[in-house]
């Protein structure tokens, strides 16, 4: 990694790390190619890349939880949903093909993000106003987890989906997201940080630019944006997810 540009690297990291943490997702997945663009072996851009999501979402955390905004009640029981169920969707993964379950996860995230870009009725019945039962909490998890297992992903994505089509206000949804993921991202930071080399000099860039970016994404989010800008950008996200997935899947199939 001696031809790697520190610079790139950093502005790389800040720049989809603050974009992201405004609907309170990572951004390993689309900063993990860039870093190979980059020159960066890829256990090694894979390990950066979740030790930014790592960083920037433990950053959203500890600030949401400073200013009184972090509601456990909503977190735990998807975070404990998620962690039971995730070894679950790692066994059902031997005998299901990972591309179906790939397939599904791409279409059932342009549903999510198409339903929340589409108004709903004044009147219409949601989650914003009130607190979701923790049964339909844990079963957000237990799907989160089983996704997260079959697919070996962070769960985040289905998280945000799920609590987007309850209607939950996105503010919450962020932070919830925020809250959860950073778990199985260090996980799978510390098992392709043990795989790849791992360049110091790096590591201390892109650690410094996710808590950065995350913290600033963060406060943007909820010093500027209204709710309603960060349900859309959840909601394009997500979509952009599903065609990323299709776009990698549809690859595959040509080569």
């Amino acid at each position: 990694m001696a031809d790697l540009s520190l610079y790139a690297v950093f502005f790389v990291t800040l720049g989809l790390n603050y974009f992201f943490a405004l609907s309170g997702k990572g951004a390993a997945a689309f900063q993990m190619p860039i870093f190979v663009w980059l020159g960066m072996p890829i256990n090694s851009a894979k390990s950066m890349a979740l030790l930014a999501n790592t960083i920037s979402l433990t950053a959203v955390t500890i600030d949401n939880f400073r200013a009184n905004r972090l509601d456990l009640k909503l977190g735990l029981p998807i975070i404990i949903g998620s962690f039971v169920f995730a070894p679950v969707g790692a066994y059902i993964s031997t005998f299901i093909d990972r591309d179906v379950v790939l397939w599904m996860f791409a279409i059932f995230l342009i549903y999510a993000g198409i339903s929340a870009l589409i108004p709903k009725k004044a009147d219409a019945k949601s989650c914003h106003d009130r607190q979701p039962k923790i049964v339909y909490l844990a079963v957000i998890g237990a799907i989160a987890g089983l996704v997260s297992g079959l697919l070996a992903v962070g769960g985040g994505g289905i998280i945000s989906a799920l609590m987007l089509l309850m209607g939950c206000q996105a503010k919450k949804i962020s932070m919830i997201t925020a809250l959860a993921v950073p778990f199985a991202s260090f996980s799978g930071f510390i098992t392709y940080a043990a795989a790849g080399h791992i360049s110091w000099p790096v590591l201390g860039t892109v650690a410094a630019a996710a808590l950065l970016g995350g913290y600033l994404g963060n406060k943007t989010a909820y010093s500027i944006l209204p709710d309603k800008v960060i349900k859309y950008a959840i909601a394009i996200l997500s979509l952009v997810f599903a065609i990323k997935i299709i776009f990698d899947l549809m690859s595959e199939t040509i080569s």
